[in-house]
């Protein structure tokens, strides 16, 4: 009977050794319903306007966000999708319970946010790897730079399969629509909203575990990652041999890129984390961090040459096989040993 047990428990770390976690950030652009919400600015995806946005457009697009989800992790399905540009609980609903990705079994969260056009960030997760404890919706003001409203930040927290408490952000800075130096204060803005929570988070906990992600609007090397939520280059610090728990780590520094702007690729979708992920001689326990840039996401760039992101719209002509203009990030970590 004691071998038995033993033989058991054995399996069992074996099987917690081996497990492994992956996360992805995706940008979904413009994730509208059909309805009018005549409070927020959504016109533009309306079946009565110039881009004709209706039912059949609405699940295609649920679809081929699905396909690009499940085909993101080649073991699974992601643990955890965070997703940007999502309008609001009824997209999310009819995303995970009614499109092909239903499968999955994932639960969501999903903000709130004033944002003027009504989109949202939020976080799918399946239940099997997260055990939810928490969440909480950050309010990001402008103030004094702007009158503007802007996306709120997603902040979870919960339980994984090693029994470690993980905190996962999920944010949305302001655009560079007006010029990345006139707006850069308004990203500094969202930066310090997730520094002063991480701070606490910090506080509150021994080593905790923390991955920040979303579309920064911004490179890595910019001031409101650098500066104002103050994450280091990987490279930087594994350098350093006297890490601080407070230290975060910018891991898509060296990425090729996830956004195409007129033939230039930029690495404004980001993963950060916090130093606990480093084991005692500074190595990352990540396995993978990357741009997930597979061909059917890609088309031709007839304009700049290259390849862009293949568009669910290009201007206002329809393309039924497309997806967004950002490419998915994911990375992928043992928590077996953390």
């Amino acid at each position: 009977m004691k071998h038995v047990i033993s033989v058991i428990l054995f399996l069992f770390v074996l099987q917690l050794s081996a497990q492994t976690t992956t996360v992805m950030f995706y940008n979904v652009e413009n994730l509208f319903d059909t309805v009018d919400d005549p409070l927020k600015n959504d016109d533009e995806f309306l079946p009565g306007s110039y881009k004709h946005w209706n039912e059949k457009r609405y699940w295609i697009k649920l679809n081929n966000l699905s396909k690009v989800i499940v085909a993101a992790d080649t073991h699974n399905a992601p643990d955890f999708v965070g997703l940007a540009e999502v309008e609001n609980s009824t997209v999310m609903e009819d995303f995970t319970k009614r499109a092909s990705i239903r499968k999955v079994g994932y639960e969501y969260l999903i903000t709130d946010s004033p944002d003027a056009r009504g989109i949202d960030v939020a976080l799918m997760y399946k239940e099997r790897s997260f055990r939810l404890i928490g969440h909480e919706n950050l309010t990001v003001s402008l103030l004094p730079y702007s009158k503007g409203t802007t996306r709120q930040v997603l902040h979870a927290w919960g339980r994984i399969i090693s029994g470690d408490t993980l905190h996962l952000y999920v944010t949305h800075w302001p655009s560079r629509i007006n010029g990345a130096k006139a707006t850069e204060p308004l990203r500094k803005c969202a930066a310090q909203v997730i520094r002063n929570s991480v701070n606490q988070v910090l506080e509150s906990y021994r080593k905790p575990y923390i991955i920040i992600m979303g579309d920064f609007n911004e490179t890595p090397h910019e001031a409101a990652v650098r500066e104002t939520l103050n994450a280091c280059p990987l490279d930087k610090v594994t350098q350093n041999n006297n890490l601080k728990d407070s230290v975060l780590v910018s891991l898509m520094d060296n990425a090729d890129g996830s956004y195409c702007y007129q033939g230039d690729w930029e690495q404004i979708d980001q993963f950060v984390v916090s130093a606990s992920f480093l084991n005692e001689r500074g190595v990352l326990n990540m396995e993978s961090f990357n741009v997930f840039d597979a061909d059917f996401l890609l088309e031709p760039d007839k304009v700049y040459g290259g390849k862009h992101p293949k568009r669910t719209y290009n201007g206002a002509k329809y393309n039924g096989s497309g997806f967004s203009d950002h490419l998915p990030i994911v990375l992928t970590f043992d928590s077996g040993t953390l």
